[in-house]
């Protein structure tokens, strides 16, 4: 009888068992649900290379936030055991810093960066496989990733058979004008005049403090930094670069190089800053309301001054929806030129004169100043609250005055009849 009830008792048991797992295992995957999934990729796009032995490398190194949370990645270089005497970097690909940790956040274009992993082999160095591993983790250590480079050193000698290469550069306009702040976008065209298909990194060398990228022609969001060239192919795109708002007038040099190892070709751009024109007008005392008698010139004092960094020519002055019949005026009625704010240090300042007719009733009334030069405008609303003169108030008291004398002097002569 024992024997049986254990016998029923075993596959109870085993449900049981099996209940508990699932529950805990459905328990985990829903807190692990509700957690923010969070991944990044760590990749090089040529793993695997062989090269002169003394050739520079400069090659990309692809990072890639994948997940819903933000991230902050820390970097560490891992040479194998016969790397000695190597000069190694990750440096940011624009500007060339050396960087040890990135921030990148979980929508495009900020999710991803492309690095540069340069690496400079000591002179004396033998031909041989050479291996390097880029170590990323993030900054709460929970997720690692790393990505191998094996570089073949080869002696120039022991290069394979050499093939015919050559790179050409072209641009349609290779020197532009623009004021500053604005987008210079030179077209260039890359010639590939090889018997081989070429994957070409791209550079810029530009002035301190302004902006570029390179783009496809035809898909200008996209930002790129290698191009793939067919054999006697050619591609075209864009580079684009944008100045400080700040920038002095005059002529910037620009180089564009295409790069396949130990293939270079550079071609010589200039952009041209023509100037800024930033044109303000402004009421002496900063207020955009005043009081006026009716009949009476009132004088109010305008400064204008020039925020950008060229002069601003020829600058007449206009009133816009002035109330009908009112005179206003202003002196002088025109300023020939009005340099940058920055080399005179002081505005210029003229006088506006608003004259509302005798019989304007009180109140409020609105006009627009507008100043414009042959380069830029600015205009300003004032409001004007009109009151009547204090003489006709005086004028209308001594009426009043009169005529009170007059009553009692006749209330008088009738009081002795």
């Amino acid at each position: 009888m024992r024997a049986n009830k254990k016998k029923r008792l075993l596959p109870l048991l085993l449900l049981v068992v099996l209940a508990l797992a699932s529950f805990f295992t459905l328990g985990s995957q829903a807190v692990q649900a509700t957690e923010e999934k969070r991944e990044f990729l760590l990749f090089f796009r040529y793993p695997s290379i062989t090269v002169s032995a003394k050739e520079i490398l400069d090659l990309e190194l692809m990072v890639i936030n994948k997940g819903e949370k933000e991230e902050q990645i820390i970097f560490s270089i891992i040479p194998g055991k016969k790397v000695e005497g190597w000069d190694i970097s990750l440096e940011s690909r624009w500007d060339k810093m050396r960087i040890s940790s990135i921030n990148l956040l979980t929508e495009d274009p900020d999710d991803s960066m492309i690095l540069k992993f340069n690496a400079k082999p000591p002179e004396d160095i033998k031909e041989g496989k050479y291996e390097f591993i880029v170590k990323g983790i993030t900054v709460d250590e929970k997720i690692e990733r790393s990505a191998t480079l094996t570089i073949d050193l080869k002696k120039e000698e022991v290069i394979e058979e050499e093939v015919y290469q050559e790179i050409e550069l072209a641009a349609d306009y290779p020197s532009i004008e623009n004021p500053a702040g604005k987008e210079f976008k030179f077209a260039i065209e890359v010639k590939n005049r090889g018997s081989e298909s070429l994957v070409l990194n791209l550079g810029v060398d530009y002035p301190l403090g302004w902006r570029a990228y390179v783009s496809p022609k035809w898909e200008e969001d996209k930002k790129i930094s290698s191009v793939k060239v067919s054999a006697s192919g050619s591609e075209d795109i864009i580079l684009t670069l944008i100045s400080p708002l700040d920038v002095s007038k005059g002529d910037y040099p620009i180089k564009f190089v295409a790069r396949h190892q130990d293939l270079t070709e550079v071609i010589d751009l200039k952009a041209t800053i023509t100037g800024t024109y930033h044109l303000v007008v402004r009421t002496e005392t900063a207020r955009l309301n005043f009081d006026a008698i009716a009949g009476q010139k009132e004088t109010l004092g305008v400064y204008l001054w020039n925020e950008g960094s060229t002069p601003i020519e020829d600058v007449s002055f206009f009133v816009v929806n002035s109330p009908e019949d009112w005179e206003i005026s202003f002196d002088p009625e025109k300023i020939s030129s009005i340099s940058s704010y920055q080399e005179v240090k002081k505005p210029e300042k003229i006088k506006l004169s608003v004259t509302p007719p005798p019989r304007t009733l009180p109140g409020d009334y609105m006009f627009t100043v507008k100043a414009v030069g042959q380069q830029d405008q600015d205009e300003m609303d004032l409001r004007v609250t009109v009151k009547r003169s204090t003489v006709w108030g005086l004028v209308g008291v001594g009426i009043v005055v009169v005529i009170i004398v007059a009553l009692v002097g006749v209330f008088i002569k009738l009081g002795r009849r």
